[in-house]
């Protein structure tokens, strides 16, 4: 599954590209699902938003401890990425909104996060392909451990200085 912005995809009957179609707003979701979205585009903005998510997890972590998270982070991004049928559909990184495949991502990573291996597999099913999505969340459960520390940080702090965008 390659991530691409939804504006540049082959539009479904209807005017929107499958899984791009804005469906809430990031001021609205809970703080794991926020940052799950904010980490998945920031990774898929190539080799900047990468070096960004890297920053952000060491200040988060501490090295070696950053290592190990990012590395998971970086192994479940390469499931997620190459186990679908059709392009991640991802909004841009200062986008106010968010699309159905960052809604089933986030879905999946607060699933995970809490425990709730079937429900994450769900959410994980509407992105990847059933092989694919199994993978991703065994992947994802150690990464779902860390976006709860993340999601106590961007409680304590304000957003723009959390998760740079």
């Amino acid at each position: 599954m390659k991530a691409m912005w939804f504006d540049d995809a082959t539009p479904v009957q209807g005017g929107q590209p499958r899984g791009g179609a804005p469906v809430g707003m990031l001021a609205e979701l809970p703080a794991v699902e926020k940052v799950a979205i904010l980490l998945l585009r920031h990774w898929c903005d190539g080799p900047e938003g990468q070096a960004r998510v890297v920053d952000d997890f060491t200040m988060t972590f501490g090295t070696p401890r950053a290592d190990h998270e990012l590395h998971c982070f970086a192994s479940l991004m390469q499931i997620v990425l190459s186990g679908g049928s059709r392009p991640l559909m991802r909004h841009g990184v200062d986008c106010g909104c968010f699309g159905g495949d960052e809604s089933a991502f986030a879905q999946m990573m607060a699933a995970v996060a809490a425990g709730e291996r079937e429900d994450a597999l769900i959410f994980a099913l509407a992105l990847m392909t059933p092989a694919a999505a199994f993978t991703a969340i065994a992947a994802a459960e150690p990464v779902g451990r860390g976006l709860l520390t993340f999601a106590r940080l961007l409680r304590q702090t304000d957003t723009s200085d959390f998760i740079r965008h």
